[in-house]
């Protein structure tokens, strides 16, 4: 490696991460045909390392420059550049292992003879690079990525090089870190300073379990793909968490659990499955669904996921272990026992329950079986004589602890080995476990079975007389399996020196026939210290055909994750964790190998008799020349199919997909279109694997490929025209709809195809019937206000999707399309969206970062055809759209007008709104069994219709402030969310909006009552859980025509406690000032709603009357400020829309539950309250420190109470003004109060000669309520007159301070605001001494050069200062060009000048 020995410690550190992370990865290329470098400094062929990074550049190791071309045609010139992600001319793709080509392009790197590097349109002698001294080339190399931990950047892998401070960084670094820890940058430039902490194996900063010692790490803030998170603990010297106990809550956090397709769940680090915690309904079945996630919603259980979210995720490490012990001897039994790593095993087929087969074992001195590792699993389905049609017993129960298991013998599970399907449910009766099938998996099984079993006992440390003679005809050393001797080699050797050393012994590398023969290769060196031993395997001679030494017959393989790929090389069998997987290494590494030889007096088995093949069906094609005939099913006879619907059309005709062994079976009918073959990646810690078992020993990717873009393609299509080219594989989304080819043996008559899947019920007038809803694909490009009224025209709407069916549904109408289709999704300026028509926003499948609101104008929403996610653009571009109609009846039709029923309710059931509830807090009771409790007393779980019978309920809960209640909201449907009770979702909490991921789970609606007080604010009304919990619930059911019709519930008359508050409503008529002093004479005063729970008291009053209620708000009683009459400050608001209005000071809550404002002499109830709560004290003391510029040394943000602000000269539009104080780790000015709204004039009315208005971050969201950018709460407000109008961005007028509504593309000025930073006070403290003096003298001097300033200044003079001390170093406002280098940076700040009253600031 090119790693330097370092002393400090931090080097040591960052030199040790560089070692461990890119040594490996560097490397030179020469051409041999020229004997020139690629990189050649001064002409010269040095040793100028190459790295492969991001989007597939090529770095320069030293240089931190990357490898570019001067233009995309022949002859441009290829050398070093500034390194840019960005640059199509720096991507380079492999076209084979040793060509590099411009990504995209038919254009090779050629070395010539006068050693300079430049484009070629051909592949030649001179276009091969390989690495010095190798075969190999570039294309072995492989980037690996850095995930970051901590930071800013959600776990991002590492941007190198990254340019930052000045100076190019092409490793991570410790430069300008606080805590002496290497970090990165996510982004070349470091230009909205992402970044985070580089992986290291140190681990002082993680959580230690306080029992047992494990070290845990809690990545809560990235977003990562289960693959992403894994190799994240990895590069950490630790594993994604495995878990049976834990002391921390967990929300929907990566597990080490994932999906096997041969042995079903287990753990990635290789640890035992044999402790099951999961949720009810999980996993689920669906394919793909191949990762797990803990969830504390669902008491912390397990649930079965989609690997390619993107979640946080848990590392874990198990801390210091003991080092491994040898195995021990074999030791010697007796006949008919076989000994094996110090104990003896013995195969019994007479049938007996898993009790008696256990009383058997012990009488003979020992117990059932307990397999220790994958060797002893080896072993005995390779030496015991085990058949693939066995069922044996082994010891391994869960009859002590349900969902535990453990060994009869009480040693500790360390291993094992489920067969795929097993071990899902922890309450089934099925106790005790056996192994079957070809490769000995286990199974639970009832225990009263009966099977034959494998009983284990302790070996004997001297021989016996009736031993069983084993490794007959083989040397000694040799070990016998079948016909065959097996030697594992001494000495480590290229596999070329291996090969020889075999054959000097009169043997060959050795092959594998099949899963026997390889797992009894396990059992000879799975438990060596070494990491791999030579196989016979490779692909020398051609990258896309694998033969053995001995035989070009390949019947079997057993490849590691990402094999074989792309490469080139020799086969390997790897030991340790890992076992029996095969990886494809360079030739010419030195690894032990193992030989093979036919057993002395052994007959080899003959090979198979030639027969003439038989003939293929009518309409099938032979496959090359194996026994084998496929078919192509494509056009308007077959309907195209996902890859698993394909999959199963052709095992029911008797076949399976088509599998390719060799170039010549790729030859077929000539077509441009794909179609499906059998080759996939079911999870992802497998290599692809044909779905008819079939080895992969021939592959034939495209340039580039298999590449899993944005982790979802993990199945492959075949593209028939590129046949004879040098790839034709592609992988893709399984989802997608093409044709696919079948296979079936020759001479076996295919079963009869079943149907087409179903396609849909086309309308009269065009529209695709789904699910009780009619959809129109409209092709035609349109804006997004013109494709609506589209829908609209057709008795439609833009398309709501409500359920990841529907999602899937539509997108395979539409991936056949090269558009996006608008849907009917609006999208606010607080990223949250809402459907058009009006249809609850419970599911949503955004892209990755979206919806991203970069310019704020991005407002509508579309779905890609790529694969089917969503993306947010402006709605004034042109796209396709989606139109929806609900249900099958016509929407002329109309419906004739309901009445309410009249009738009563029985004791104790309430009456409301023509329904009777029942609020049940004395059952704790799952939803299953709180709606069959709701059925017994004839009603239903209660469905919530509006937020009038929400408000009801939560009033009639507030009694009961520690029980939770079921409502009838579930999501048992295909994640779709319904009433049980079969209401429409006509109204829904909007604290429900959930997202896509919490829609594959089963859960139901609780109404959670639980009081929490921060700041005495309630937090929390309801929220989706699982359906298992047990909580109250609230029935409801028809009022009784039969009982006395009674009248809803009147407004009480005297007050009603709510927790610590008092409240009444006062049904006389007067005007503020009345009310509030009819109020205070009652001891009381006008209500302040601080919490959900009296406002949805003020909310339910006000429907009940169908009037409004004065509440305690009056700007004019707190100079322009809306502050609760009692104190309190507002911590929300409930403003209807064009609220709160300039000239109008006095506020009510109106029928509809949202705050409007009033002249105060207008007459309407109110309502009192009393409270023993007491406001907190006004703040007076603001400590905390501003961030400077680092580089200029200048100070550009000056304090003001606990606020920083940025005055910016630069005129620009309000998006881009709002992009850039973002950049500044700032949000556009927000004022809060008259003070701050003083501050802010007084500050930029000297700039009224320049400009006349400044941007503030108002902005109008589409309910047409006026936001902050920031989140600060709209308590106050200094509108103009007239104002504001009718657009919706906001700016300060200069002359008079006030507010005004204004289109978003004029230029103006802009003012950035954050909070404070903490006062480093250690630094402060040491310092003082040693500044004081010298802070005395400066602040004379800069006071006496402002006054000679500003008289210089008032004589009409200009003094002749550089332009780059007028916008660099001013210290209030700035230039924003000239501060950008400087953005986000905090790593130093100022000390606080605040002063209570400010002085205008002088601009010269």
């Amino acid at each position: 490696g090119y790693c330097v020995p370092c002393t400090s410690l931090k080097l040591t550190i960052l030199n040790d991460l560089t070692c461990f992370f890119f040594a490996d990865s560097e490397f030179q290329l020469s051409n041999k045909a020229t004997g020139f470098c690629l990189v050649a400094p001064y002409g010269y062929c040095m040793d100028e390392p190459l790295r492969w990074t991001t989007n597939g550049r090529l770095l320069s190791w030293y240089k931190k420059k990357c490898l570019g071309a001067q233009g995309a045609n022949v002859g441009s010139s290829i050398t070093e550049y500034d390194c840019d992600e960005n640059s199509p001319l720096q991507q380079w793709e492999c076209k084979n292992e040793t060509v590099l080509a411009l990504k995209g392009h038919e254009l090779y790197i050629e070395l010539t003879a006068n050693n300079a590097a430049v484009l070629s349109s051909t592949i030649g002698p001179n276009t091969h690079l390989t690495i010095p001294g190798t075969s190999i080339g570039p294309c072995t190399k492989k980037p690996r990525e850095l995930y970051t931990i901590g930071g800013n950047s959600f776990g991002r892998p590492c941007m190198f090089p990254f340019f930052y401070n000045n100076r190019w960084y092409a490793d991570c670094t410790t430069e300008g870190s606080s805590t002496g820890r290497p970090w990165c940058a996510v982004e070349t430039k470091f230009d909205h300073a992402l970044w985070g902490n580089c992986p290291t194996t140190a681990k002082e900063d993680w959580i230690k379990h306080p029992t047992t010692g494990a070290l845990y790490q809690l990545n809560t803030e990235s977003a990562l793909t289960w693959t992403q998170a894994d190799v994240s603990c990895k590069q950490q010297g630790a594993s994604l968490l495995i878990t049976t106990c834990l002391f921390y809550k967990l929300k929907r956090l990566w597990i080490g659990l994932v999906l096997d397709p041969e042995h079903g769940w287990q753990w990635s680090n290789g640890r035992p499955y044999s402790y099951l915690k999961w949720d009810s309904g999980h996993p689920v079945s669906t394919p793909g669904h191949s990762c797990a996630i803990i969830n504390d919603a669902v008491q912390d259980s397990w649930q079965s996921s989609l690997c390619n979210k993107k979640l946080g995720y848990i590392c874990y490490s198990k801390g210091v272990t003991e080092p491994p012990t040898a195995a021990p001897e074999a030791g010697h039994c007796s006949s008919p026992w076989i000994p094996y790593s110090g104990h003896c095993f013995y195969l019994n087929r007479i049938k007996k329950t898993w009790t008696d087969a256990q009383r058997e074992c012990r009488k003979e001195g020992g117990d059932l079986a307990s397999i220790r590792n994958v060797e002893d699993q080896s072993f005995m389905i390779s030496q015991l004589g085990y058949e693939s049609t066995d069922e044996l017993w082994i010891g391994l129960n869960d009859r002590r602890t349900e969902g535990l298991f453990e060994w009869s013998d009480h040693s500790v599970v360390h291993f094992t080995s489920w067969t795929y399907g097993e071990l899902y449910d922890s309450a089934n009766a099925e106790d005790c476990v056996l192994i079957k099938g070809e490769n000995g998996n286990w199974a639970d099984r009832r225990c009263e079975e009966r099977h034959g079993f494998i009983c284990m006992k302790s070996s004997a440390s001297e021989p016996s007389e009736d031993e069983v003679e084993q490794n007959i005809g083989c040397k000694t050393g040799w070990r016998r399996h079948g016909s065959y001797c097996y030697f594992a080699g001494t000495e480590t050797k290229t596999f070329d020196d291996a090969k020889e050393d075999c054959k000097a012994s009169g043997s060959y590398l050795a092959d594998v026939s099949n899963g026997v023969d390889n797992a009894f290769l396990v059992s000879l060196v799975g438990a060596r210290p070494e990491k791999y031993f030579w196989l016979g395997l490779s692909n020398q001679k051609h990258i896309d055909i694998f033969v053995w030494m001995n035989t070009d017959t390949v019947r079997y393989t057993h490849w590691n994750t990402g094999m074989p790929g792309h490469r080139q090389g020799c086969v390997a069998m790897m030991s340790g964790l890992h076992a029996g997987l095969w990886d494809v290494l360079p030739c010419t590494n030195r690894t032990k190998y193992i030989c093979k030889h036919l057993a002395e007096g052994a007959v080899a088995t003959p090979a198979p008799t030639v027969v003439p093949l038989p003939a293929c069906a009518q309409g099938w094609r032979r496959v090359g020349s194996r026994q084998h005939c496929y078919k192509t099913f494509e056009g308007e006879s077959y309907t195209k199919r996902t890859w698993y619907e394909a999959r199963d059309f052709c095992r029911t005709i008797g076949g399976d997909l088509l599998s390719i062994h060799s170039s010549n079976e790729i030859r077929a009918a000539y077509t441009y279109k794909s179609f499906w073959i059998g080759l996939s990646a079911p999870d992802p810690v497998t290599g692809f694997v044909w779905s008819d078992g079939s080895p992969v020993n021939f592959q034939h990717w495209q340039s580039g490929e298999p590449n899993n873009r944005n982790n979802v393609e993990s199945c492959v299509e075949f593209f028939v025209h590129r046949a004879d080219r040098s790839g034709s594989w592609n992988d893709v989304q399984c989802e997608k709809q093409i044709g696919w080819m079948c296979q079936i043996r020759a001479g076996v008559t295919p079963k009869p195809p079943p149907g087409n899947v179903a396609k849909f019920n086309t309308t009269s007038d065009g529209w695709i019937e789904w699910n009780e809803n009619q959809y129109l694909i409209n092709q035609e490009l349109m804006v997004n206000e013109e494709a609506r009224h589209f829908c609209q025209q057709r008795h439609g709407d833009l398309v709501s999707i409500e359920s990841e069916a529907e999602n899937i549904f539509l997108w395979q109408q539409i991936q056949s399309s090269s558009k996006s289709f608008w849907l009917g999704a609006t999208v606010d300026v607080d990223a949250s969206f809402e459907w058009m028509d009006g249809s609850q926003a419970l599911f949503q499948r955004w892209d990755e970062g979206q919806p991203a609101l970069k310019n704020f104008d991005e407002n509508c929403g579309v779905m890609t055809t790529s694969m089917g996610f969503w993306h947010a653009f402006s709605c004034g571009l042109e796209f396709g759209s989606i139109c929806k109609r609900r249900g099958l009846v016509h929407a002329n039709t109309t419906a004739a007008p309901t009445v309410p029923p009249e009738g009563g309710c029985p004791s104790p059931w309430k009456k409301f709104k023509s329904k009777c509830y029942n609020i049940i807090d004395n059952e704790a009771s799952t939803w299953d069994q709180a709606r069959k409790q709701c059925k017994r007393m004839n009603g239903k779980l209660v469905s919530i219709p509006s937020r009038h019978v929400e408000v009801f309920l939560m009033n009639q809960i507030m009694a009961k402030p520690t029980t939770n209640f079921w409502t009838g909201l579930n999501s048992f449907e295909g994640g779709k969310y319904y009433w049980t009770d079969g209401s429409k979702r006509s109204y829904i909490n909007p604290d429900l909006m959930v997202s896509e991921y919490s829609l594959n789970s089963f859960l139901c609606l609780c109404v959670h009552s639980y009081v929490h007080f921060i700041d005495c604010v309630l937090i929390s009304f309801s929220l989706l859980t699982s359906c298992n919990d047990t909580n109250g619930f609230i029935c409801h059911r028809n009022v009784d025509p039969s009982l006395k019709d009674i009248p809803d519930p009147t407004s009480p008359t005297d007050y009603i406690k709510i927790f610590n508050d008092s409240v009444k409503v006062v049904t006389q008529k007067m005007n503020w000032d009345a009310a509030k002093k009819h109020c205070l004479l009652d001891g009381a005063k006008l209500a302040s709603l601080r919490n959900v729970w009296t406002q949805a008291y003020a909310d339910l009053q006000a429907m009940n009357l169908k009037a409004p209620l004065w509440i305690g708000l009056n700007k004019d009683e707190n100079n322009g400020y809306f502050q609760y009459t009692d104190g309190w400050h507002l911590n929300d608001v409930k403003w209807d829309v064009g609220e709160p209005s300039r000239d109008r000071p006095c506020v009510f809550v109106d029928v509809n539950g949202q705050w409007k404002t009033a002249h105060c002499n207008e007459t309407m109830n109110s309502l009192c309250l009393k409270s023993t709560d007491e406001p907190p004290p006004e703040i007076k003391d603001f400590p905390g420190v501003c961030p400077d510029n680092q580089q200029g040394g200048g100070i550009y943000w000056q304090p003001f109470k606990g606020y920083c602000y940025k005055f910016f000269t630069e005129e620009t539009d309000w998006t881009h003004a709002s992009a850039s104080c973002i950049r500044h780790d700032a949000k556009l000015l927000s004022i809060e109060d008259p003070s701050e709204q003083e501050f802010i004039f007084n500050s930029i009315k000297m700039l009224d000669d320049s400009a006349h208005t400044v941007w503030i971050g108002l902005i109008r969201s589409k309910k047409g309520a006026w936001l902050w950018s920031d989140g600060t709460v709209m308590d106050y407000t200094n509108w103009g007159e007239g104002q504001p109008g009718g657009n919706i961005h906001a700016a300060i007028v200069l002359s008079d301070g006030k507010w005004r509504s204004t289109s978003s593309w004029f230029y103006r000025p802009y003012i950035c605001k954050t909070r404070k930073g903490k006062v480093q006070t250690q630094f402060i403290l040491a310092s003082f001494t040693c500044t004081l003096a010298a802070v005395i003298v400066i602040t004379g001097i800069v006071m006496g050069i402002f006054i000679a300033l500003f008289i210089f200044k008032k004589s009409g003079h200009r003094l002749p200062i550089p332009e780059k001390l007028t916008t660099f170093d001013n210290p209030l406002f700035s230039s924003n060009k000239q501060s950008e280098p400087n953005v986000a940076d905090t790593s130093k700040l100022v000390d606080n000048a605040e002063e209570d009253n400010h002085q205008p600031i002088m601009i010269i």
